[in-house]
């Protein structure tokens, strides 16, 4: 999930070895404003200090008394002699001008990185230093597990989530032993992960059916902390995205998913909600993301909880095998947001997985057998194959049932081409001719123009709306459409 504000809950420390000649000795304690220690069960406050820092001898040792992160010295809280105002915090590489500079970066966007951070003080001595000098002080809280770096994320700390008895820590506590019993584990066990390399130990009888290999990892954050996006692990891969404001959704793609929705903005109003989706397996492609993009498009236009703001994606040329894939892919995503009580809640489980036949305004209106469709009806031929379609007064055109559909499309045909082709063999709109020479569309569909037409029957850009001929009324052809 994403980075919400919470109480601040102190973690167990892990430490890792680190070569003599590198190491910095970090000291670990807490204090309070009155300098007594107090028992390891009220932890509020971390002071981190170094032997070897940059500033001079006397104010940098270990029980330095000027040290503001020492043993020695008093928290801002307690008025020092030192400071001018018991909100600005002394520290050597800390004046009031650094300090409000760092506070505003952080602000900005409710979070944001120590590179962010540091580039917003050029000419200072040691950036990261000062602050750490926050952190340790109570102002900041460092959002990122691990290592610090240029990506480790801070934010603002609450008055509500410090306690009134920091106190040293000497030792991580303890790991509580798992009461979860063998059956248990064993029933959430991730099996494929065993199944994966088991093809050499199969009987020479038994071969393992190939499956697809996408996970859906979905993160949920507050719009106010869409900075945090951009530095969360997993998130530097293709991925789509899904902003709720109200009753309003935007759905999007990026190639860098995390760096998209920090740094764009896609909504008029700050979202309440990003949902973030990428493959557990980074097995998404440029092209798979794109065409994901599209398909959970759809899906969102057809929950009746919400309206899309952004109008329909282009989607990206593809496999009828991969579209299934990503399709089954959406439908994950759809289930879990469904029962984490998010998004598709309306309907039965099994419309919302099947998601709609065609995007919206796509099909025509049924038509009976022996009914001729409104508007004037044209036919294009086109590489020995035939497509019928009425022109509508509104513009429109009607691509009609039992029109032949080339089955490749050409390198220059648009990725609508290609996508449309997935999308309705998918759903059953396409089906594959007797003689295995083209598709034959099954339902009435819309089309914006006779060239959109024209471009998606072919396959290509030479066949547009010149090419269509009107059909005579009186023609034999006429009644054969109320066939």
């Amino acid at each position: 999930m994403g980075i919400a504000k919470r109480k601040w809950i102190p973690q167990p420390f892990q430490t890792m070895p680190i070569p003599a000649s590198k190491r910095l000795e970090p000291l670990l304690f807490l204090r309070r404003p009155t300098g007594r220690l107090q028992h390891p069960a009220d932890l509020t406050d971390i002071k981190l200090r170094y032997s070897k820092m940059k500033a001079i001898a006397t104010s940098s040792g270990r029980t330095a008394a000027r040290n503001p992160l020492s043993a020695t010295s008093d928290l801002p809280a307690s008025g020092g002699a030192d400071l001018s105002h018991p909100g600005l915090i002394s520290h050597p590489t800390l004046t009031p001008s650094v300090q409000v500079q760092i506070l505003s970066v952080v602000d900005a966007t409710g979070s944001a990185c120590i590179g962010d951070i540091v580039a917003e003080l050029p000419g200072h001595d040691d950036p990261v230093s000062a602050i750490f000098a926050l952190v340790a002080a109570g102002a900041l809280a460092v959002l990122s597990e691990g290592i610090v770096d240029a990506h480790t994320v801070l934010a603002r700390r609450l008055p509500s989530d410090q306690s009134d008895d920091p106190v040293p820590v000497d030792a991580a506590p303890s790991p509580v032993p798992s009461s979860e019993s063998l059956e248990d584990k064993l029933a959430t066990a991730q099996w494929t992960d065993f199944v994966g390399n088991a093809d050499a130990e199969l009987p020479p009888d038994l071969v393992q059916v190939p499956s697809s290999t996408l996970q859906p990892r979905i993160l949920r954050g507050a719009g106010r902390h869409r900075a945090a996006f951009k530095y969360a692990p997993g998130l530097q891969q293709p991925g789509v995205y899904i902003q709720l404001c109200g009753a309003e959704a935007y759905v999007g793609f990026g190639g860098d998913v995390g760096f998209r929705i920090a740094m764009g903005k896609q909504m008029d109003a700050l979202p309440d909600t990003i949902l973030v989706i990428t493959d557990a397996n980074n097995s998404l492609s440029e092209e798979d993301g794109l065409a994901l993009e599209r398909i959970l498009w759809a899906y969102v236009s057809d929950d009746a909880g919400f309206s899309v703001v952004n109008k329909q994606p282009d989607g990206a040329p593809i496999s009828v095998e991969r579209y299934d894939q990503l399709v089954q892919f959406t439908a994950q995503v759809v289930l879990a947001l469904r029962q984490a009580g998010i998004m598709f809640l309306e309907g039965s489980v099994r419309q919302r997985l099947a998601g709609p036949r065609a995007e919206p305004d796509r099909l025509g209106a049924p038509r009976p057998f022996d009914s001729i469709p409104e508007g004037r009806v044209m036919e294009l031929n086109y590489r020995g194959l035939t497509a019928l379609a009425a022109e509508r007064d509104d513009g429109t055109w009607l691509l009609l049932r039992g029109s032949d559909v080339r089955i490749d499309t050409v390198k220059s045909a648009s990725a609508n081409a290609s996508f449309q082709r997935a999308a309705w063999l998918h759903s059953g709109l396409l089906e594959l001719a007797e003689d295995g020479s083209c598709y034959v569309l099954m339902r009435d569909v819309v089309f914006s123009s006779g060239s959109a037409v024209g471009h998606f029957v072919s396959g290509s850009k030479g066949f547009g709306l010149a090419c269509w001929q009107p059909i005579n009324p009186d023609d034999c052809e006429m009644d054969a459409l109320a066939l």
